[in-house]
């Protein structure tokens, strides 16, 4: 008669459990940006807001996967940042309306969006083992507005993820 031994088949299941997990989570990047695209009910003048949010995968300390709205968008904000009291200076928005004249509310230095995730993701780290995201959106107009309340920015991400069972320790801004 064969002895099994349990631990050893008990680390293989884990081994191929994990795999699939992690196979699953990785695919699910995508769908993240896109419910937070769906949320973030902003109007964008440069589209640097809309192309700021990354989402990043970890497992036990391990980052697995990347994936941003600048990705997802294909289309790329007509300029950098504004800073405060600086006017819009091309003919339309990101979005296609005439530019209407709009003054920046918030902001200090000129950056990429896209660029601005990317250099988050890359300080920031889960604070727990297991599997865990990072979602941002990181620019200082995001923060702006939905503290002054008058977007809803990751917000509305926040409630539909836990809607459907996820544990969101944190909402993060860049």
């Amino acid at each position: 008669m064969r002895r099994t031994n349990i631990a050893a088949l008990g680390k293989r299941l884990k081994k191929k459990t994990d795999a699939i997990i992690k196979a699953r989570l990785k695919e699910s990047l995508p769908a993240i940006i896109r419910l937070a695209l769906d949320h973030a009910k902003i109007h964008s003048v440069t589209g640097n807001t809309m192309n700021s949010f990354a989402v990043a995968l970890w497992h036990n300390g391990k980052f697995l996967g990347f994936y941003s709205s600048y990705q997802e968008l294909n289309k790329a904000p007509t300029r950098v940042t504004l800073v405060r009291g600086e006017t819009y200076d091309q003919p339309y928005y990101w979005g296609g309306d005439p530019n209407t004249g709009f003054m920046a509310y918030t902001g200090d230095r000129h950056y990429w969006g896209q660029e601005e995730a990317e250099d988050f993701m890359s300080f920031h780290f889960p604070r727990k083992g297991g599997w865990a995201f990072i979602v941002v959106a990181a620019t200082d107009y995001a923060k702006y507005l939905e503290a002054r309340g008058t977007a809803n920015v990751l917000g509305g991400l926040q409630s539909d993820l836990e809607s459907r069972g996820a544990n969101v320790s944190d909402i993060l801004y860049g």
